[in-house]
């Protein structure tokens, strides 16, 4: 794998597609845990000297990348609504986030904020392709990656 980074703005679904596991650049013991992964130290060191070591950059690492390796991780994953609609996003870091992709807006979802969802749970639905009628949590979270599955969302 080679390595290359993304501006965090720029990553988006078609980059999920292409890998599906992202980290974020965050501090310098990043390098050295990159290197244990089999990325050419000096093409790391290269490519975030041009972006002068910017956390705002992410790059895709192997799938097989213990989670928690990096500060900031995100995984490719499928969501299963209660109803049994396949949802496209990821999962952040262990599982306390995650993003829907919808057809006009990328949804982030914190566990801790739920209650905020309320609001926009109506947009959030339609965008998802999902009518007002249908639950949407909890949801079932697949990690194709990890084969590691667990339910988001629940009371329980």
């Amino acid at each position: 794998m080679k390595f290359e980074l993304i501006k965090f703005d720029q990553l988006n679904q078609s980059c999920f597609a292409r890998f599906s596991t992202w980290a974020q650049y965050y501090e310098p013991d990043d390098i050295e845990t990159l290197q244990n992964l089999g990325f050419d130290k000096s093409e790391i060191s290269r490519e975030l000297e041009v972006v002068g070591y910017s956390d705002d950059y992410w790059f895709p690492i192997p799938n097989e990348t213990r989670i928690g390796s990096f500060q900031f991780e995100q995984r490719k994953a499928i969501f299963k609504t209660p109803g049994g609609i396949n949802l496209d996003g990821y999962v952040v870091n262990s599982g306390h986030a995650i993003g829907l992709f919808g057809a006009n807006e990328e949804w982030v979802l914190n566990i801790n904020l739920l209650d905020a969802l309320e609001e926009e749970i109506d947009d959030l639905k339609s965008d998802l392709g999902l009518n007002k009628n249908n639950e949407l949590l909890p949801l079932k979270v697949i990690i194709p990656a990890t084969k590691s599955e667990f339910i988001f969302g629940s009371n329980g």
